[in-house]
């Protein structure tokens, strides 16, 4: 039996705001919903499925997210990778069992079936979006039942200064037995929370104050990872994005897989190794962005994000 879900889509205004914050608030456009604070442009969310060729739709991804000057920081289907698709998580290693269902790194065997979109522009300014999902395969129960609900909070921050942060909570429940989410299955590893960025020649890579070399495999590395170079007025001027994995994610270090060129950013979960999901329990990841133009004061944004009270 086909199982029938409701979807609603939901916007709540709440407009006394604190003095010096605009209004985060959410449209409907072709295609999915625009973020926008005030005139600017945010972010915008891709609710119907779309892609460079039929076998590679997709869809319930950020792209456009745009930095504080409106430069466009993301990139969907590039040539070089056109699985890739802005702010995305995904997995090739997703089991039930020892059996692949699906490959949503590289959009094989999956689909993921938008049924919820609610957006609440709050009294601090800041802006809510909640999605709920399903994952479905063909090689389960022949994509009549999905195998994973996810849920997914964003939180659209103000501008402050030159920044502007977004926050990502996202609860996988797996709603059968036995269901694994690993990497690629290689020296790589890679898999989880990713960006694919507009990279300028001059792009750098900095943890916990370092400079960070890209390598072939993972880097192990601090839980930030802050990409600077000539990303802003449309890759003429300085500006970034930092990448902020909470330490909650995973025991021990946080490895990333960098990129200078041609490919995405990935903050690596879990590993080549699939870890195991406990059935109709949460797997709670939490990821934050910093995008920002000219110079990061890091060590500042950084206290602001642990004194922030983090909506979930």
């Amino acid at each position: 039996m086909v199982q029938k879900y409701i979807v609603t889509v939901t916007v709540l205004l709440f407009l006394v705001l604190k003095p010096g914050y605009s209004q985060m608030a959410m449209q409907k456009v072709d295609g999915g919903y625009l973020v926008k604070e005030g005139e600017k442009n945010v972010a915008f969310f891709q609710y119907d499925l779309t892609g460079p060729t039929p076998e590679l739709m997709r869809n319930d991804f950020l792209h456009p997210v745009y930095l504080p000057d409106e430069t466009v920081m993301t990139e969907n289907a590039p040539e070089d990778h056109l699985h890739h698709r802005g702010i995305f998580w995904a997995w090739h290693q997703i089991l039930i069992g020892s059996e692949s269902v699906s490959d949503s790194w590289d959009l094989k065997y999956f689909k993921t079936d938008i049924k919820r979109v609610k957006f609440r522009s709050l009294k601090d300014g800041d802006g809510l979006l909640r999605t709920k999902a399903f994952w479905l395969s063909p090689n389960y129960k022949n994509s009549k039942r999905p195998y994973l609900r996810e849920k997914v909070s964003y939180v659209f921050h103000p501008q402050k200064e030159n920044y502007r942060i977004i926050d990502f909570i996202i609860h996988l429940t797996p709603l059968v037995d036995s269901l694994q989410l690993g990497g690629s299955d290689d020296v790589k590893g890679y898999g989880g929370f990713s960006t694919r960025i507009v990279l300028p020649d001059d792009v750098q890579f900095y943890s916990s104050n370092s400079k960070v070399e890209p390598e072939n495999e993972a880097i192990e590395a601090g839980y930030y990872m802050n990409i600077t170079g000539s990303f802003a007025k449309d890759g003429t001027a300085p500006g970034g994005i930092l990448i902020y994995a909470n330490p909650e994610n995973q025991p021990g270090p946080q490895t990333w897989i960098l990129r200078d060129k041609r490919s995405m950013q990935n903050a690596v979960f879990p590993g080549r190794k699939p870890v195991l999901l406990q059935k109709r329990k949460p797997l709670v990841l939490k990821y934050s962005l910093v995008l920002y133009t000219g110079e990061a004061d890091v060590d500042e944004i950084l206290n602001e994000m642990e004194k922030t009270d983090r909506k979930d």
